[in-house]
């Protein structure tokens, strides 16, 4: 990983090529343009970790919030995070193209990130505010552009965004193990001002890749930018980012209604797909059905999964011992097992999923999905019952404990996020591609709301007693568990139903 690290800062000959050496075997008979995506896709993670490593940190810590408050503001930044992407998606889709989406993405990312560094309250939330809005155009399109390299039923897509999510996970695994460094010895400002660094790095990869994606991601045909409307558009644009940056501010300073509004979104969007829907031939139709049906499965998924920067960062902050292999780990060092355990675990499955495919004996989509989340039920469950009954004197719990706990919620994270990022671009007609995209993300984005309440009941009063607060976290995590099951049994009996509707054999 040192190499990879290196070699993509090379700007002369690994900036072009990034990582050419140790890309090339993990990418073999995989379009040339996933080498630059997966870069691209690498630092942005990298600085968008740094600040999800340090959010509910800085929000306890510094700015000195009651759990229960951070929890919903989180709720909120998450799940605005994962919204803004149906919009981002659908104005590639009609007007500026998949390449100039990520382009605007990441240039408001790299502006966000810096304004989060500035030390005052309210430039911080600012901050905030457009990196939500700079995410919804970087993310779901270059996801996209990515699946525009591969064909309809090219069989290598899941193995190539199984590698792509691994680049995800490179950037995310380095967060962890820098930031409690620098906020000790240089401020929780120069922790965000990193990720705009970050970002930096991930346009200039992206720029120097355009070579590689050919004619994907390019202005769509019907687009009004052909008809030399362009200064009519650009005031669109700004007015729609003025205003939705005097939306986020009002959902910051009230959080619980904020949670409320994703809600009212998500029917609102999943009632407007409906009626796109109707306009579709039967069987794209009934494909499109099953993936909002998996999706609506992945939200569950998504509100357990994320009590990581959540509840359970404060555990490992509270009630985790801090010695683990003879070394002194701080709570955002927890955050490192999950990128590890992906990249352990990705090339793998890269390989199995075609390995399998080659043999016709590829799992159906929808059984991933249900595998994945009856794995995340097994982590929480054996966090529960370890964090129970096995804890010292002072009511601290081992960090193994923890560890055991990301390894499941990784494998359930691969069976269904790389996953449901290739369904979209496999199932949804190119017109719909980028919008479908952007729903796979409101899935994300409604988990994090659904997640932010499912955090309160982890949520330790200002008096409690260790042993008091491990008690209430452990009830916690049980109770989180018991909903990943009951969401894997729902997986298990729909597959037949699901799998029929795409077309699927197994």
């Amino acid at each position: 990983m040192y190499e990879l690290f290196v070699y993509s800062f090379d700007l002369r000959k690994y900036l072009l090529y990034p990582g050419d050496r140790i890309m090339s075997r993990i990418t073999t008979r995989q379009p040339k343009g996933l080498r630059p995506l997966f870069f691209t896709e690498m630092w942005e993670r990298f600085g968008f970790y740094m600040v999800q490593t340090l959010l509910v940190l800085f929000m306890t810590h510094s700015l000195d919030f009651p759990d229960h408050e951070a929890y919903l503001l989180y709720g909120v930044f998450g799940s605005m995070i994962y919204l803004t992407p149906v919009i981002g998606g659908f104005v590639a889709d009609r007007w500026i193209g998949f390449r100039n989406a990520v382009l605007l993405g990441g240039v408001l990312l790299t502006i966000g990130y810096a304004l989060m560094a500035v030390p005052d309250e309210r430039i911080f939330f600012l901050g905030m505010e457009i990196v939500i809005i700079g995410n919804g155009f970087f993310k779901p399109n270059v996801s996209t552009l990515l699946g525009d390299l591969y064909e309809t039923d090219d069989p290598r897509r899941d193995g190539g965004f199984t590698i792509f999510y691994m680049g995800i996970n490179i950037g995310s695994i380095i967060p962890p193990i820098i930031s409690g460094f620098i906020v000790v010895h240089y401020g929780w400002g120069w922790g965000f001002g990193i990720s705009s660094l970050g970002m930096i790095a991930a346009l200039i990869v992206f720029v120097l890749g355009y070579r590689y994606y050919e004619k994907a991601g390019l202005i769509p045909s019907r687009s009004p930018l052909h008809r030399a409307e362009i200064a009519s558009f650009g005031f669109i644009l700004g007015a729609g980012l003025l205003a939705a940056l005097v939306l986020l501010h009002f959902l910051f300073m009230y959080p619980a209604e904020g949670s409320l509004v994703v809600g009212i979104s998500s029917v609102s969007v999943i009632i407007a797909i409906l009626f796109i829907l109707a306009k579709e031939a039967p069987g794209q139709r009934r494909k499109l059905i099953a993936c909002l049906i998996l999706i609506l499965l992945s939200m569950g998924f998504w509100s357990v999964y994320n009590q990581v920067y959540s509840s359970l960062m404060l555990f490992a902050d509270r009630n985790m011992s801090k010695g683990f292999l003879g070394l002194t780990i701080d709570p955002e060092f927890t955050q490192f097992f999950n990128p590890f355990f992906i990249l352990l675990l990705s090339p793998f499955l890269g390989r199995l999923w075609i390995h399998l495919y080659k043999r016709k004996l590829s799992p159906s989509t929808p059984l991933k999905f249900s595998v994945g989340l009856l794995s995340v039920s097994i982590g929480m469950l054996a966090l529960a019952s370890g964090s129970h009954v096995f804890y010292d004197a002072a009511a601290q719990a081992s960090p193994w404990w923890i560890v055991l706990c990301y390894f499941f919620l990784t494998v359930g994270e691969l069976l269904i996020s790389p996953i449901g990022l290739a369904m979209i671009t496999r199932l949804a007609p190119p017109h719909l591609c980028g919008m479908m995209m952007g729903v796979w993300f409101l899935a994300i984005s409604a988990g994090f709301a659904v997640g932010g309440g499912l955090a309160t009941f982890s949520d330790i009063p200002k008096l409690a007693t260790p042993h008091e607060a491990l008690q209430i976290y452990s009830h916690a995590f049980l109770i989180f568990g018991i909903i990943a099951f009951a969401l894997a049994i729902i997986g298990f009996i729909i597959t037949p139903f699901v799998r029929k509707l795409i077309g699927e054999r197994h």
